[in-house]
């Protein structure tokens, strides 16, 4: 956006320093004229003259050039400018009062009408090209609001997907609870409304600590530890400091889901390994996620429909979020998947 700012008060100073410049060459051509009686006559009359073709320039450039887009723009134009050429060719000519020069060949006559036509015609093929370019300069700052609009819509899309997605699977491990009759229904559902609080009201701002995500990171852990127990080993490693440093809110969950989605099921004394680690130096933030697989599943497969939300959401968001900042790695080993990120925050 700054940029883009930039840009555009460019293409408008630029034109203007110019003409800056042409207006101060009569004074830096008559430095040391000896004559006073004809510098002063003749630099009245060039600054006169180049103030009329300032302001052909900008009346071109602002107002006869887009009579071209008209119906019948181009005949319009044709003859807006033709008029607009005899009125500065008249114009000039006035401007031009006979002036002493040469003492022995007496006063110099105005000079011809016709010969203000190069000048006013080179102003106008400048302010065509000036028109030209801001109009391409217009153009693409359109395009780039609406490659940011469309980018925003898409985010704001795949940040609704995870809300469904991660509730389905909250809501799994509170039927499995409540068929159990267990008695941890009751700090499931308290746990649940805690993440739904974080979900609620953390969640909708562009960016949370990094140290809010991962206190979301482990209520959802705490809630599949509620249904599971014994039956599955979760190493969770963390490195900081994480309190300094903000990230998009739910970007790491779906890492965690599908470890437990998969990385559980039949297999016997299943282990999930999470670690996150954040670089101080290097900004870099690391996260490793190692789970066994169900012979059965496959870990966020494309031909799967309930495999692939989680995944491949959160690799669409980091590639809107974190362009050429992030690297994403999936790899299975025998019957062990690694899924790996890291972003340069």
């Amino acid at each position: 956006m700054k940029k883009s700012r930039y840009k555009s008060l460019l293409s408008v100073l630029a034109p203007l320093l110019i003409w800056l410049m042409v207006l101060s060459l009569p004074f830096l051509s008559r430095i040391g004229d000896t004559r006073p009686e004809f510098r002063n006559e003749w630099l009245r009359t060039m600054f006169l003259s180049n103030i009329l073709l300032i302001v052909i320039f900008y009346l071109h450039s602002f107002l006869i050039y887009p009579l071209r887009t008209r119906k019948n723009g181009m005949i319009i134009y044709g003859l807006v400018l033709f008029v607009t050429l005899i009125v500065f060719l008249t114009g000039n000519h006035f401007l031009h009062p006979e002036m002493p020069r040469f003492p022995n060949r007496g006063d110099m006559p105005p000079p011809s009408p016709l010969m203000g036509f190069l000048p006013f015609a080179f102003v106008i093929v400048a302010s065509f090209c000036y028109r030209i370019y801001m109009d391409k300069v217009g153009r693409e700052e359109q395009i780039k609001e609406l490659e940011n609009l469309q980018l925003k819509t898409e985010l704001e899309f795949l940040s609704s997907q995870i809300s469904p997605h991660f509730m389905f699977n909250v809501l799994n491990t509170l039927v499995f609870l409540a068929r159990k009759k267990s008695e941890l229904i009751e700090p499931s559902l308290i746990s649940l409304s805690q993440l739904m609080r974080y979900m609620l009201y953390e969640s909708n701002g562009s960016q949370i600590t990094l140290a809010d995500e991962i206190e979301y990171l482990k209520s959802y852990i705490n809630l599949q530890l509620l249904r599971f127990g014994d039956d599955v080993r979760l190493n969770l490693y963390l490195s900081g400091p994480f309190e300094s440093y903000r990230i998009e809110p739910m970007l790491l969950i779906p890492f965690v889901e599908n470890a437990f989605k998969h990385g559980i099921g039949t297999l016997e004394a299943p282990i999930i390994d999470i670690s996150l680690a954040i670089d101080p130096e290097k900004r870099i933030l690391k996260m490793e996620v190692i789970n066994g697989m169900t012979p059965a599943g496959i870990y966020a497969a494309p031909s799967s429909k309930e495999s692939g939300i989680g995944l491949a959401n959160v690799k669409r968001r980091l590639e809107l979020l974190y362009p050429g900042r992030h690297s994403f790695t999936v790899q299975q080993i025998d019957s062990t998947f690694i899924a790996g990120l890291q972003i340069n925050l």
